[in-house]
């Protein structure tokens, strides 16, 4: 069974969002101080802010966009 880009993008985002409350939840549970936290939280953040951005971008893509150069000469004919 082939499964769809879309729904492992999806995935993808899902692990990475939920790794910030897990993060949260382990920093509280053995005192982790706040500045590591703090960084943990921003990088995941961040990580989570460009993949969702990515995924918006290419939802609607199929491959054949017009700006996909197959020769990589950056000659297109026209």
């Amino acid at each position: 069974m082939k499964r769809s880009p879309h729904r492992i993008r999806r995935l993808l985002l899902f692990l990475v969002g939920g790794a910030m409350p897990v993060t949260l939840t382990i920093g509280i549970i053995f005192h982790l101080p706040p500045s590591l936290l703090t960084v943990v939280i921003l990088v995941l953040g961040l990580i989570l802010a460009a993949m969702w951005l990515w995924y918006q971008a290419n939802l609607h893509a199929t491959g054949d966009e017009w700006w996909q150069d197959d020769q990589a000469s950056g000659w297109r004919g026209y």
